[in-house]
């Protein structure tokens, strides 16, 4: 694809959460979604195809070998993503993988080296790292604000999958900690760096089969310290989630959500009379919560680029929520 200007061919795996990536999809105009398969969902599926005019499959790897695309989105849990990555990389096809990279990390990392092995650019789908005011708060952590020293996040809501819904499954989703607030462990790891040592205490409060929030704190290489509270014990009528307040070597800043997205970004730098304020929601002018991240994608498949959310950092995202859940578990803490 290096050089080339003509739309991007794709196609989606798993056309449960994959639906979102598709209603992305046909609205981007560096893309042109070719299919999308699932196995369980033919009705659903045929419809939405006839509406939006894709291929329906019932089969990925009839899929890839039917279609000629240049990419593919893998949106199927991670149980049952092996043998899609698999074929994916046999055809020499870029990849974007939704969050959350594995279940464990043993399956973490056996998923990086099958996609090490190939040449074949591989994108780890963390969406809220691409909203306009998380890259804007980066590049002033990288610039005018400086280092960071300290932060205080928060991303609760009120939702939590079914007892017997996949997200809990030790060899699937892993736990709520895992399969969801993967998202801000993932952000606040760009903003600071490598964690070094994490310290938690979890709760089981609904009766789900693992914890459901936590409390914790986390110390990076660089020296900085975090602390951060997650879960899915919230109210609904609670929208303004997530937030990061962040004090820097030369500066502050907020960063403000909505319904699972960065819309807000408000600093100041040490010695400053006045607050800035950046207003830009990822969702606006037929842009979805997605569209910032596949842009970056493609951009990479088109350069040939390294993909900007790499496979180390969802190993490490990974890693991350299986320390926050042994220390819950055992009232100690865990170096990494």
């Amino acid at each position: 694809m290096t050089g080339s200007d003509r739309p991007i061919r794709i196609a989606v795996v798993g056309y449960g959460f994959g639906r979102f990536h598709v209603r992305t999809l046909v609205n981007l105009p560096e893309a042109r979604l070719v299919a999308v398969a699932d196995d369980a969902r033919g009705d659903e599926l045929a419809a939405d195809a006839r509406r939006y005019g894709f291929e329906a499959y019932a089969s990925a790897t009839d899929m890839i070998q039917a279609e000629e695309l240049d990419a593919l989105s893998v949106c199927v849990s991670p149980s049952r993503r092996r043998d899609v990555l698999a074929a994916g990389l046999e055809a020499g096809l870029a990849m974007f993988v939704e969050k959350p990279w594995a279940a464990h990390s043993a399956q973490a990392r056996e998923l990086a080296d099958l996609c090490n092995a190939s040449r074949a650019p591989v994108m780890v789908g963390f969406s809220f790292r691409f909203h306009p005011a998380m890259v804007a708060l980066r590049r002033l952590v990288e610039g005018e604000l400086g280092p960071p020293r300290l932060l205080t996040g928060q991303y609760v809501f009120g939702w939590l999958p079914p007892p017997d819904h996949w997200t809990w499954d030790p060899e699937n989703g892993n736990g709520f900690l895992n399969e969801n607030s993967c998202h801000l462990f993932d952000a606040v790891c760009s903003l600071m760096g490598k964690p070094a040592r994490v310290f938690a205490e979890g709760g089981i409060f609904a009766g789900r089969p693992a914890e459901e929030a936590a409390a914790v704190t986390l110390r990076f290489r660089g020296g900085a310290v975090a602390a951060l509270t997650c879960g899915g014990i919230g109210c609904q009528a609670f929208a303004d989630f997530p937030c990061i307040d962040l004090v820097t070597e030369r500066g502050q800043a907020r960063l403000i959500g909505r319904n699972h997205m960065w819309e807000q970004l408000r600093w100041a730098r040490a010695g400053d009379a006045e607050v800035r304020h950046l207003v830009d929601p990822p969702e606006q002018l037929g842009t979805t919560r997605y569209t910032h991240a596949f842009q970056r994608f493609f951009r990479s498949v088109r350069d040939g680029t390294p993909p900007p959310a790499t496979i180390d950092e969802g190993v490490r995202a990974v890693d991350l929520a299986m320390a926050v859940t042994e220390s819950a578990r055992s009232g100690r803490p865990v170096d990494l």
